[in-house]
């Protein structure tokens, strides 16, 4: 089965993405992340293993909305390190590595530093100040 590639335009708002494996492209085209599908609940969005360039995410991201930032270095996604639990991490892409958010936020729009809420989540967001800790993969 070829994977299903999906082009992110710079304007920060998620895509979705699920129940199959995807590659998931940067807007500037120069980073990828590739999505395989793993499985999923009895009820609910798929989940999948995260890979960038050969480097596997601990845990699972959840088959539902992703999005970039402008200069495709960050990208956030449904996630968790145990199933089923739902949180939102930042993905600091050619850093190879990720931030989990206090909040979690279903859909959103990511406009670096801040990741906004949309639809049903308007009203959530967290904005990025530097404080972060994040964890290399």
């Amino acid at each position: 089965m070829l994977d299903e590639r999906i082009e992110f335009s710079s304007d920060g708002k998620s895509r979705w993405a699920g129940m199959g494996n995807y590659v998931l492209v940067s807007p500037d085209a120069k980073q990828e992340i590739a999505l395989r599908y793993a499985g999923k609940p009895l009820h609910g969005d798929s989940f999948h293993e995260l890979e960038v360039g050969g480097a596997k995410l601990p845990g699972l991201v959840w088959g539902c909305n992703f999005a970039f930032t402008a200069d495709s270095r960050f990208c956030a996604a449904s996630w968790m390190a145990k199933r089923y639990e739902r949180r939102t991490i930042a993905i600091d892409v050619p850093g190879r590595r990720y931030f989990v958010l206090p909040v979690y936020v279903h859909d959103f729009t990511f406009h670096w530093p801040t990741l906004t809420g949309v639809g049903t989540d308007a009203g959530l967001r967290f904005e990025f100040d530097g404080a972060e800790v994040w964890t290399p993969f």
